[in-house]
């Protein structure tokens, strides 16, 4: 099975709901590490911050970005329906 096959397998299959906790529980973590940097001025929090803590919200932001792909896959795109042009009002004097 080709790796585009798998891609298309796991976005017709995954719970989007189940998505979602995961990047919301993510983006809590990578927020706490960042957190911990402001309050513990040390070189460890820092760090943890600038390299731990962006690496799981970007993973968060990535998970958000899946379930967001997922809903447009399955969206329904129908054409907008033309507006029926308006007929000139007619006055007593024409």
């Amino acid at each position: 099975m080709n790796p585009r096959a798998k891609v298309e397998k796991f976005l017709d299959n995954a719970s989007r709901s189940r998505l979602m906790v995961y990047a919301c529980v993510l983006g809590l973590i990578g927020l706490a590490l960042m957190s911990w940097s402001l309050f513990d001025q040390g070189w460890i929090p820092v760090m943890a911050a600038m390299s731990v803590g962006q690496g799981i919200g970007t993973l968060s932001f990535a998970l958000f970005l899946v379930i967001v792909i997922i809903d447009l896959r399955k969206a329904e795109f129908r054409p907008s329906i033309p507006s029926q042009p308006m007929k000139p009002i007619k006055s007593e004097d024409d």
